[in-house]
């Protein structure tokens, strides 16, 4: 008797394990990128975005509301005090743990601070393939989430050709071959700049979606009105839907 009831108890020991393994989450990695510029770290744009992130992390890592859960995860800086300047990437342990407003406070006080850096998309982009390649993340989903108005640095913003040339070099060339699926997500990008990224950046299969600052503003509404529900939701449907192409 003794010895069936340790069976019985080995059994539902070696069933509970298989299951939780099969369980796990699938091999993903989400990079997001905080504009430190100070054209966009004075705006609303900024401090709506921060709110918005903080609650955004925390859904993610936690698994909220049937949100992806990331199995690797680095905050890091667009832009610094000159070109080519590496920023800090924060990994997904800084935030474990966290509430929301502890998450919020973290983010304002690595990036909000600074008033006369520049954009610097290429130097973020290039420290996000070494973090992949350093970590062996390669050929796992990549989602890369940025927070910034979307604009480059440029000479005569009321010259086409200026505009058309600044976004052309925006260089996304070193993530195009780490994953089969990956993807660049801009938050608070006008129309006209989201347009510009979609036509005038160089890729070859990397998709790219761009959301307005009006239909950010729109995930507080969803959590005051709906809840956490509410605002999980308005997740799903405007920042982390299937991106089935460039949307050109």
């Amino acid at each position: 008797m003794k010895s069936l009831l340790v069976l019985t108890v080995f059994i539902l020991f070696t069933a509970c394990n298989f299951e939780a393994s099969n369980q796990k989450t699938p091999k993903n990695t989400l990079f997001i990128g905080i504009d430190v510029s100070g054209s966009f770290t004075r705006t609303k744009k900024f401090n709506n975005g921060m709110t918005f992130l903080a609650n955004y992390i925390h859904s993610h890592i936690n698994g909220l509301g049937g949100l992806a859960k990331p199995t690797d995860l680095y905050v890091g800086g667009v832009g610094g005090d000159t070109l080519e300047e590496p920023q800090s990437f924060f990994p997904i342990h800084d935030f474990i743990g966290r509430t929301p407003k502890q998450i919020e406070a973290k983010l304002r006080k690595e990036f909000g601070g600074q008033k006369d850096n520049l954009t610097d998309f290429n130097t973020f982009f290039f420290r996000v393939k070494t973090l992949v390649k350093q970590k062996n993340l390669v050929l796992a989903p990549i989602s890369v989430v940025l927070i910034t108005d979307g604009v480059p640095e440029i000479a005569n913003r009321k010259s086409k050709k200026a505009v058309k040339q600044a976004y052309s070099k925006i260089d996304i060339s070193p993530l195009e071959y780490l994953a089969k699926n990956i993807s660049i997500r801009i938050l608070y990008a006008a129309p006209k700049v989201g347009y510009n990224w979609r036509h005038y950046v160089p890729t070859k299969r990397i998709k790219v979606w761009t959301v307005e600052p009006q239909v950010m503003y729109g995930w507080s509404d969803q959590l005051k009105i709906n809840g956490q529900k509410g605002m999980y939701a308005w997740i799903r449907d405007n920042v982390d839907l299937r991106i089935k192409s460039r949307g050109i």
